[in-house]
């Protein structure tokens, strides 16, 4: 059987696919390719692995591809295994992307590989979500791209696992804090509960994912925080990464993950701020706010980046001080200080 391509005038419909749709899809593919955004986090991960082992329940032959390798974080996801980098050209009858925004997210090398794949599903929860593929499911009122894939396979009546349960929870947990962000829903603890009833350790993901770090991983943090910033009153708190510590440290992906959300605490701030120094010279920025007033989704879509209202990203242009002070400047002209004029600032020696 072929999935069920459908005619170029309903491609980037501003009506999303439904979930009738996206089944009927994947029913009716022999072959699945599934892929994810580049530095794949826990929504990343939980959801492509979740769904590779969805799919091979439903008897499918599956790839799940991502150009970075799992961080070792998460490889202790049941079907982790399942995660292979580029190689080749696929010859899938449908392609799933999960967790991304826009095709950039994406590393080229896994667009070559995909290249020549005939039906594209677009599922993702990113307000920025650029609404490409052919077929597109994005919701923006959805905390995690892990809930949508459960709610998915529900509605398809999948037989759903505790190891597709545990790559799911792990997703939905790491994209909501811990069910601690604003996004997370009455359905969100419905749906964790139902996962539970899967048979998911439930104590065992949570000490996996928030138990479990390696030394260098809490010495990174020793080092962000000797260089912790407060501007604007207060409000704004930043920590930069020079690429010269990731090196000394060994840093691997996945390693700073949950920095932002410590200095985010801090009872001052509205916006949090984490900019880390990339081998080719950019910047990549990691940014959290507290309210919807001070959006930082729009601050990021002025660099180019996106995500969402209270959590988004960006790259900009080294060095990576120049990065700093170009970014924490919008966060100045967002918090309503003026910018630079009035910008107080101290960084913790």
């Amino acid at each position: 059987m072929c999935p069920l391509k459908v005619e170029q005038s309903t491609l980037f419909s501003p009506v999303p696919a439904t979930f009738t749709q996206l089944k009927e899809q994947i029913e009716a593919a022999s072959s699945i390719l599934v892929i994810s955004h580049d530095r794949p986090d826990g929504d990343a991960i939980g959801s492509a692995v979740g769904m590779g082992l969805l799919l091979r329940n439903l008897g499918k032959t599956v790839r799940v591809v991502n150009y970075d390798a799992v961080p070792d974080s998460l490889v202790f996801l049941p079907g982790s295994e399942l995660v292979e980098r580029p190689a080749g050209r696929s010859d899938a009858e449908l392609l799933i992307v999960l967790d991304s925004a826009g095709r950039d997210r994406i590393h080229e090398s896994v667009w070559e590989m995909a290249g020549h794949i005939p039906v594209t599903i677009n599922l993702d929860h990113h307000i920025s979500n650029t609404g490409f593929g052919d077929f597109v499911h994005v919701d923006a009122g959805s905390p995690a791209t892990g809930q949508l894939v459960y709610q998915l396979a529900r509605d398809a009546g999948w037989l759903m696992d505790a190891a597709i349960g545990e790559n799911l929870l792990a997703a939905i947990s790491t994209d909501t804090g811990s069910f601690r962000y604003p996004a997370t829903t009455p359905a969100t603890f419905h749906i964790a509960g139902e996962i539970a009833a899967l048979g998911v350790d439930v104590g065992r993901v949570n000490r996996m994912l928030y138990e479990n770090y390696p030394g260098r991983r809490v010495l990174a943090l020793k080092r962000l925080l000797q260089d912790l910033r407060f501007d604007f009153e207060g409000r704004c708190v930043s920590v930069a990464l020079p690429l010269s510590v990731s090196c000394e440290l060994d840093l691997q992906a996945g390693d700073t993950e949950g920095v932002i959300d410590v200095i985010r605490a801090i009872d001052t701030v509205m916006i949090a701020v984490f900019l880390e120094e990339l081998p080719d010279g950019r910047v990549r920025v990691s940014s959290r706010s507290k309210e919807p007033a001070y959006g930082v989704g729009a601050i990021c879509a002025g660099f180019g980046g996106g995500g969402h209202t209270l959590a988004a990203g960006a790259r900009l242009g080294g060095p990576l001080e120049t990065a700093r002070e170009r970014f924490i400047e919008a966060v100045g002209l967002a918090l309503g200080s003026g910018g630079s004029q009035e910008r107080p600032a101290r960084v913790i020696e």
